[in-house]
C-alpha cells in the first residue's frame, strides 16, 4: 500500500519510474490503485519493495533507488511516538524541518544521509553507521534539545560517519 498521494510518484511521468524501478531490481512492477505488487527473486523483491515504502514515505526516486546499494538501507521514525497532538507532532516536524529546510539539511550533510518528513514519520536513508549518528540528532530535537546541542553531537560523531 502507497499513499495515494505518493502513487504517481512510484509510476513517475509516463511510467518512467516504474520502469526504472523495474530494470534496477529485474523484478515486475504492477501498481493498481494504490495498492503495489512486486515480483521477482527474493532479494530484488525486497530491495524493490524498500524503494517503494522510501517513495511511499516522501523520498523522491533517485533518493530511494539509493536503496539497491550495498550497505544502504532505510530507517522510519515515528513522530507520534514524541507528540500527543496533532499541534505537538506539526511543531516537531518543524523542528526537524528547520526554517527553509536547514536543519534537515545540515543533518543530511553531516550525517551523509537523505532525510524525508511525510505525514508522522521522518525516513532516513544511508549506511547504517551514518543512520544511527542521524537518527540520534532527531531525537534529540524529538525530545526538546536546542538545535545546536544536536548539530555538537553530529560534529562530536564524525569519525562513526562512513564516507
Amino acid at each position: 500500500m502507497v499513499p495515494e498521494d505518493r502513487i504517481g510518484v512510484v509510476i513517475g511521468s509516463g511510467g518512467e519510474t516504474k520502469e526504472e524501478l523495474e530494470d534496477l531490481t529485474e523484478c515486475e512492477v504492477t501498481v493498481e490503485d494504490n495498492q503495489v505488487a512486486i515480483d521477482g527473486e527474493p532479494i530484488e523483491e525486497m530491495d524493490a519493495q524498500r524503494i517503494v515504502k522510501a517513495i511511499g514515505r516522501g523520498f523522491n526516486p533517485d533518493k530511494a533507488f539509493k536503496l539497491v546499494e550495498r550497505d544502504v538501507t532505510l530507517h522510519l521514525m515515528d513522530i507520534g511516538r514524541f507528540a500527543n497532538t496533532k499541534n505537538a507532532e506539526e511543531r516537531l516536524k518543524g523542528r526537524v524541518i528547520g526554517r527553509e529546510g536547514e536543519t534537515r539539511k545540515h543533518i543530511e550533510k553531516m550525517a551523509q544521509v537523505d532525510i524525508s518528513v511525510y505525514g508522522t514519520t521522518i525516513g532516513i536513508i544511508g549506511k547504517a553507521q551514518n543512520i544511527e549518528v542521524a537518527m540520534e540528532a532527531v531525537r534529540m530535537l524529538l525530545k526538546g534539545s536546542s538545535h545546536s546541542t544536536a548539530y555538537n553531537y553530529l560534529e562530536k560523531n564524525q569519525d562513526k560517519i562512513k564516507r
